[in-house]
């Protein structure tokens, strides 16, 4: 399953039911956060934590992950730029 397909609405998801109920997710989320995030991501899996600082770590996991997904867009779409400006030169 991918971030984006697991992070799709998953906050208003969140919000209503509850951690608890979206443990399968929140797991797969801090595996992917653990090497650019760990603190949130040991937050967001620890069930003896309260309710909120697991909702606070997935604030954090979710900002981190939409910049990581948006640095890589980024990324993508210069390298697409330079492979096109060297087409048009050469």
């Amino acid at each position: 399953m991918s971030v984006i397909t697991i992070h799709h609405h998953l906050g208003d998801r969140l919000a209503q039911d509850g951690t608890l109920a979206h443990r399968a997710e929140l797991e797969e989320l801090a595996e992917i956060a653990q090497a650019f995030a760990p603190g949130a991501a040991a937050a967001l899996v620890d069930w003896s934590g309260t309710e909120i600082a697991r909702l606070r770590a997935y604030a954090i996991v979710s900002s981190v992950i939409r910049g990581r997904i948006a640095d890589t867009y980024s990324d993508v779409q210069r390298e697409a730029l330079v492979r096109g400006a060297f087409r048009l030169v050469a």
